[in-house]
């Protein structure tokens, strides 16, 4: 009785394995599916940021700044603080 018992329990080990071989393997086709699209995510905003720090520091974007705020881009410097003489 325990010899058919045991062999009873040996196939519905063998046939219930796949099944949860399967269960498993879809698991983790589901996460690894997750992360690519967080990965990509993360990607495009990288990109985004490469794009948005390229268009800051172009040079058109510069001399507008340096115009809307006074500096003078393509002027001669103007000394701002005198060095090496008292103010007496």
């Amino acid at each position: 009785m325990r010899i058919v018992f045991l062999f009873v329990l040996m196939i519905t080990a063998a046939c219930m394995f796949p099944v949860y071989m399967q269960n498993r393997i879809n698991r983790l086709y589901g996460t690894f599916y997750g992360l690519r699209e967080k990965a990509s995510l993360l990607n495009r905003e990288i990109l985004l940021k490469d794009y948005e720090i390229n268009k800051l520091t172009s040079m058109s974007h510069l001399a507008k700044f340096a115009e809307q705020t006074g500096l003078g881009l393509y002027e001669v410097p103007v000394k701002v603080m005198i060095t090496g003489e008292s103010n007496e």
